[in-house]
């Protein structure tokens, strides 16, 4: 009997297994049988039909040929099935890495009535409508539906509220993504209620006021996503929370404006990520914050309202003590007021402490480091720069044996760093201490217990020795020692023990010698030795360098082989050294180049023509050598060419016609050369110029015409006109112009550009005619300055017009009649020059005038013919404002004449009129006669008795 059950057992056994076997998946993830059902492998195909683009073959395995298993659906890429029934029951087509799909969403998938998960994310499967899918809604069994990351256009369709068994939706859109869609009522979500994921991200929803009384009707919600949604406000009051599951809040990139603790999201006790950043409120922490010990991660950072810098400040009063799940703090540039070690107290003091990534840097923070800070020995990430945080830095924080970056960077610490404050921080690979009052002192045989990568020390005192110890760190990749008070040689071990360095300021000492001549083996891609004593020659370059800055320095001049493999070399600073001879050609191999400097050096001769290959090139700054030639003809295919500068050079010759081709151009620089001829009338054609300076030339001809043209020196917006991403970074020589008639140092490229200076300055040359009164259009323009020229003609009447110039220079020209009483107008005028010209008439009154005379008492010197208040000549009366078409006279300049003519004739008349008298009447001729005789006889016995008296009183 025992033996018949044991066999009865056996069979069973063997029976279950065969049947375990059958229901098996096979190869790939789907089972061996059965095959999946033949009027969804049709819906399938005609899905692929609808996909006009598949570059990456994902559906190049659904086929109706082939063998069985090709035929076998469920064994196709992206499609998993019931193994029990053979039905889809999930089409996993999503692209994490770019689209890998591009067509439209088939109506076709609504034969696959099982269907419970469909992920298309990342594709461009938005159709010709570019419009989500209305009849997804119709795939009732659907229980996840990712449609993230698709270039959709228009609202969200309330269909989907159809999907009551839905558990997860993603419509979002990643940052810079294709496509915009909106809602303006979400109440459709409230017939899902078994969802568990929701994300809206970047969905706009600015119209959409109740959506927090939505989203509280979903009470099996974990995990919510509306980050910049365009969300108004989160105040909304909710009599009865039903969010009791939530687990995950992100509302970042929202503007509430609103006090913080209004927001109704406070009592949510079982939050463990809340996500608030850019959200633009206000006023203090609320004490609820301190309840929600559930919460694991807690961003806070940008957390002011632009508008009210008043709101903004706000004290770290919170107590967070209790948090004791806390793992992330992000404070970051919330402008929090307050001790720092006060913030620590308030901190969770758990045990064990949980807390690894505290970041409250960009603040308000002051006072000293707290020394027992080490016994939270957790701490991975520790962010306290941008503060005003004073004292030493405690030992202790060299106990934080987890902490892998630590930024203390930009505050007023002092005192000295030493080995002991990294005595166990064994996982420390990113350390940032700059720009403070630090001192640096570590033995030379000291190696760091950790392997770091990113180090940087600007501004603390590390010298006069180059660090040795710095050696040890073969996987640093970014290093800043710049303005570090070293004065030493580069070590030999230099090339080798930064071979993996990627980054590399040491800019701002006092290193001297010459550059390593084996530096072609390093691994840089940045390398900034500017403002040293380095000597010598270039050498060969790292073959990966892109940004080379070795300006301010004594290198004297560039090996044959500088440039050897250097051909992702994109900005090359050299200027302020002492290079000679020609540039090299080797400098053509620089194809990728953006910014070139050589200006302030020796060297001389004519640019090599293959430049022209740099056709990227945004910056040129060639000045003060001595180059000489034409106008430099490679620059004619350097169409985005930003700014040029050939100044203190000898170049000659005539300005090419294609200048005005350069129409990217926002400066540029050509004083101090040989240049001849007229202006290229299309000079015009730049539309984008704000400073032009060609002083000190040969130039000659009349002023063109049309410079309407330069809209950019007119209060009109330019749209056309970039600022190129390399000025951010660009490390040019500093400009100098003329300025108030002095040559001052107006500052670099990058300042000129940032404060819209503009300027035009054609001083020091042959120009003649007139002023062409088309000029007062620049009303934008700051600096003029036409200055010793022959110009001829008037002064503008409606060059008060251009009111934005500070500073105006038409001194030694031969300018003629009054000056303008619109000058009075220009209330930003701090210079004006208008000294040896043939200016006449009365000065304008003004008090900006009057000002202007009192600081620069020359600026009218050399016009004879000019009078009246603030000079000694007076005008002899009170002058009439001259009329319209008269030339320049007032009518009591036209009365003087007539008085001369009329006392003339009546001195004739009279005279003619006596001896017509004498002439006609004898009784009167004799009288006159006879009057005359006795007056003769009266003078002569007075004579000589006054004679004889005089001679008796001699003897």
């Amino acid at each position: 009997m025992v033996a018949t059950m044991l066999v009865l057992l056996c069979c069973c056994c063997l029976f279950l297994a065969t049947q375990q076997q059958q229901l098996q998946p096979a190869a790939g993830g789907n089972r061996a049988s059965p095959s999946c059902i033949p009027h969804e492998r049709d819906a399938l195909l005609a899905f692929k039909h609808g996909v006009t683009s598949d570059p990456g073959g994902v559906l190049s395995s659904w086929r109706r040929d082939g063998h069985h298993d090709e035929q076998d659906c469920c064994r196709w890429r992206g499609v998993r099935c019931s193994n029990r029934t053979g039905h889809v029951h999930e089409l996993r087509l999503g692209s994490t890495f770019g689209p890998e799909l591009a067509g439209q969403i088939s109506p076709s998938l609504l034969a696959l009535d099982h269907l419970e998960h469909l992920d298309l994310s990342g594709n461009d499967l938005a159709g010709p409508t570019a419009r989500l899918p209305e009849f997804l809604g119709s795939l009732k069994n659907l229980k996840y539906l990712d449609l993230s990351d698709i270039p959709f256009y228009g609202g969200l369709p309330p269909q989907f509220g159809n999907l009551s068994r839905l558990q997860y939706l993603d419509l979002s859109k990643s940052e810079g993504g294709l496509g915009v869609t909106n809602s303006t009522d979400l109440s459709w979500l409230t017939y899902i209620p078994s969802i568990q994921y929701l994300n809206l991200d970047r969905v706009n929803l600015s119209t959409v006021a109740d959506w927090p009384r939505v989203m509280n009707m979903l009470p099996s919600l974990r995990a919510l996503h509306l980050s910049d949604c365009s969300l108004a406000s989160a105040n909304q009051s909710l009599p009865h929370l039903n969010l009791t599951n939530l687990e995950e809040l992100d509302a970042s990139w929202n503007s509430f404006h609103h006090p913080m603790v209004t927001s109704w999201f406070w009592n949510i006790t079982s939050l463990r990520f809340l996500y608030l950043s850019y959200t633009s409120m206000y006023g203090q922490f609320p004490d609820a914050l301190g309840d929600m010990t559930s919460l694991q991660v807690l961003d806070l950072s940008d957390l002011f309202d632009y508008h009210d810098d008043d709101k903004n400040m706000r004290i770290m009063t919170m107590d967070l003590k209790n948090l004791c799940n806390l793992e992330v703090l992000n404070l970051e540039w919330t402008l929090l007021y307050g001790d720092v070690a006060e913030l620590f107290r308030n901190l969770p003091r758990c045990s064990p402490n949980k807390l690894q990534e505290l970041d409250l840097g960009s603040n308000h923070l002051t006072g000293m480091l707290p020394r027992w800070m080490g016994q939270f020995m957790s701490l991975v990430v520790l962010d306290l720069g941008w503060n005003y945080i004073t004292g030493h830095v405690p030992y202790e924080i060299g106990k934080l044996s987890n902490l892998t970056h630590l930024d203390l960077s930009i505050n007023k610490l002092d005192g000295t760093i030493t080995e002991e404050h990294f005595a166990s921080a064994w996982s420390l690979q990113y350390i940032d201490l700059s720009y403070n009052a630090l001192k640096i002192e570590i033995s030379l045989d000291w190696q760091p217990p950790s392997t770091l990568e990113y180090v940087n020390f600007a501004s603390c005192q590390m010298g006069p020795l180059f660090p040795v110890w710095l050696q040890w760190n073969m996987s640093i990749t970014y290093l800043d020692i710049s303005s570090a008070g070293i004065a030493d040689r580069l070590p030999q071990w230099f090339s080798d023990a930064f071979s993996n360095i990627e980054f590399m300021n040491i800019s701002n000492n006092q290193l001297n010698g010459t550059l390593p001549a084996d530096m072609g083996s390093m691994s840089l891609l940045q390398l900034y030795l500017s403002s040293n004593k380095l000597t010598g020659q270039i050498p060969t370059l790292p073959p990966n360098i892109t940004w080379l800055d070795l300006s301010n320095n004594l290198l004297s001049g560039l090996t044959g082989h500088s440039a050897v493999g250097s051909v992702n070399l994109r900005q090359l600073s050299l200027f302020s050294n002492r290079l000679t001879g020609h540039i090299p050609e080797s400098f053509c191999k620089f194809q990728r180049l953006d910014v070139l400097d050589l200006s302030n050096n020796f060297l001389e001769g004519e640019p090599p023509l293959c430049l022209e290959v740099t056709e990227y090139m945004e910056f040129v700054a060639l000045s003060n050598n001595s180059l000489s030639g034409k106008f430099p003809s490679f620059l004619q295919k350097l169409t985005n060419v930003y700014f040029l500068d050939l100044s203190w050079n000898k170049f000659s010759g005539r300005l090419p016609m294609w200048i005005g081709s350069l129409t990217s151009l926002r400066g540029i620089r050509l004083s101090h050369n040989k240049f001849f001829g007229s202006i290229p009338m299309n000079i015009t054609n730049l539309s984008c110029l704000q400073y032009m300076d060609l002083n000190n030339n040969k130039i000659s001809g009349s002023l063109p015409i049309y410079l309407s043209n330069l809209k950019f020196m007119t209060n009109t917006s330019m749209m056309g006109c970039y600022d190129s991403p390399e000025i951010a970074f660009s490390h040019l020589n500093s400009l100098s112009t003329v300025w108030k008639g002095q040559e001052l140092n107006y500052g670099t490229i990058k300042r000129i550009v940032e404060t819209s200076m503009t300027s035009i300055d054609l001083s020091s040359n042959d120009l003649i005619g007139e002023i062409p009164e088309e000029i007062v259009v620049l009303d934008a323009l700051v600096n003029l300055n036409l200055s010793r020229n022959h110009l001829t003609g008037v002064i503008p009447k409606k060059i008060g017009e251009m009111r934005s110039l500070q500073s105006l220079d038409l001194s030694r020209n031969m300018l003629s009649g009054e000056i303008p009483a619109t000058l009075s107008n220009l209330t930003f005028l701090s210079y004006m020059e208008l000294s040896y010209n043939d200016l006449t008439g009365r000065i304008p009154s003004g008090v900006q005038l009057d000002t202007l005379y009192a600081e620069y008492p020359s600026m009218y010197i050399g016009n004879i013919g000019l009078c009246g208040h603030p000079l000694q000549n007076n005008c002899s009366r009170e002058r009439l404002a001259p009329k319209q078409g008269d030339l320049g006279r007032t009518e009591e300049g036209y009365g003087i004449p007539f008085f001369y003519l009329g006392l003339g004739c009546g001195f004739v008349v009279g005279t003619w009129i006596a001896f017509g008298v004498l002439l006609f009447k004898r009784n009167w001729r004799i009288a006159c006669f006879r009057l005359s005789d006795k007056l003769y006889d009266k003078v002569y016995v007075l004579v000589a008795t006054w004679a004889r008296a005089r001679q008796t009183q001699t003897d």
